[in-house]
């Protein structure tokens, strides 16, 4: 058990018990869907090992979420469903959105309105989140010609910025699609901040628990935008 959970996990798999939800097939969808049937096995099998008291799982499950460990990659999908897969990149990146407390560093090629995604970044915002959301320039000016909404109106309060336009002749677009919360976790996936990646694509990402990779990401694209080569999105 505790070679698989995360810590995350076992937290949130503790305060599911000590809510009262005794029943498994509930409880374990505190975890990812890509590992919620071995997660099922073991808590099954510890249960029977505790003679199904609730109160000492409970105590193991928070013994778990305060100690520390490695990263331990889960791979999340959108595609059409599949016996025992129900991973799904937009449940993974509106959680992740909605774990954080502090910050928020989101990049895709394109955002558009009314996209899960789009949707958990405001209500980040609305909490009072810093969000730093990371777009392509020319792919999200097409999207506002093509249906007149503002990516800075829809998100009012965010920090937005593009990548820096290339010398004439060159083409450089902003591709990077990620989510990095609060320098602890992040996802990095194919799919864009749009309603179809969300819902119809066949889209694939991994989700790594992981201060030292989550704080890289930051620091990264802070170092960027200090040298100029993420600059701020043209509003208005």
């Amino acid at each position: 058990m505790g070679s698989f959970l995360t810590r995350d996990e076992a937290r949130r798999l503790a305060s599911a018990f000590a809510m009262g939800d005794g029943l498994l097939h509930n409880v374990v969808k505190s975890v990812d869907g890509t590992r919620r049937d071995r997660a099922k096995e073991l808590l099954d099998s510890l249960s029977s090992e505790l003679a199904g008291n609730r109160d000492a799982l409970v105590a193991v499950l928070l013994a778990l979420g305060g100690v520390g460990q490695s990263a331990r990659p889960g791979l999340v999908w959108t595609s059409p469903s599949l016996p025992g897969n129900e991973g799904h990149c937009t449940l993974a990146v509106s959680e992740l959105i909605n774990e954080a407390e502090n910050h928020v560093f989101a990049a895709t090629f394109t955002a558009t309105k009314g996209s899960s995604y789009v949707v958990a970044l405001g209500h980040a915002l609305a909490k009072g989140v810093k969000v730093t959301l990371i777009l392509d320039r020319e792919r999200q000016k097409d999207y506002r010609r093509k249906t007149g909404w503002r990516v800075d109106a829809g998100l009012p309060g965010a920090r937005i910025w593009t990548l820096k336009e290339p010398d004439p002749g060159v083409y450089a677009v902003q591709h990077a699609k990620l989510v990095m919360v609060d320098e602890v976790a992040c996802l990095v996936t194919s799919a864009n901040f749009s309603e179809a990646a969300a819902e119809r694509n066949l889209e694939c990402g991994v989700l790594v628990r992981d201060r030292g990779i989550a704080k890289s990401i930051g620091s990264h694209l802070a170092s960027l935008r200090d040298h100029g080569h993420l600059v701020d999105y043209p509003t208005g």
